[in-house]
Formats: structure tokens, C-alpha cells, sequence
């Protein structure tokens, strides 16, 4: 019998988990747009250039397979639709 509760917990940490990411993502966007309008900038050059430097950082950080798998996971939902799952 604990082993649904065990299972509900740990569905809810995941979710609560993603609540937080998606919060978090939603913000992280809304300041650059804010950024964007501010300095007059376009938004979509803002943005590429986030996501390149992102990409460096991991790149360094992680090594360069795990930034192009980073990069076949993006392509997938892209191409594909689905969840993306990085870890």
C-alpha cells in the first residue's frame, strides 16, 4: 500500500518541479522582453542571441556532445512537437 503514495509523491515533486521551471522560463522571458522594448531592440535578435550564448555556456560548461544532444532534443520539438526532457 505505500508503494502509491510513494509513487503520488514523487509525481507531485515532478510536477511541482516542472510548475517551478515553467514559472521561472516565463519570467526569465518576460524580462527580456521588457529588456527588448526598453533599449528598442528587436525582440527576435534578443532572443537568438540569449539562445546562442546559452548554448556557449553549456558547451563549456557540459562539453560539446552534451550541448549538440541539448541541440538534436531542441531540433526533435521542434520538428516533431512532444516534451522536451533535459536533465
Amino acid at each position: 500500500m505505500a508503494a502509491p503514495k510513494v509513487v503520488r509523491l514523487a509525481e507531485y515533486r515532478q510536477n511541482t518541479q516542472q510548475m517551478h521551471i515553467d514559472d521561472i522560463s516565463a519570467q526569465a522571458f518576460l524580462f527580456l522582453q521588457e529588456q527588448a522594448q526598453e533599449h528598442d531592440l528587436p525582440m527576435r535578435v534578443l532572443l537568438r542571441e540569449h539562445l546562442l550564448g546559452l548554448a556557449c555556456v553549456v558547451k563549456a560548461v557540459e562539453g560539446l556532445d552534451e550541448a549538440q544532444n541539448w541541440l538534436a532534443l531542441i531540433s526533435d520539438e521542434i520538428n516533431h512537437g512532444g516534451s522536451i526532457e533535459i536533465q
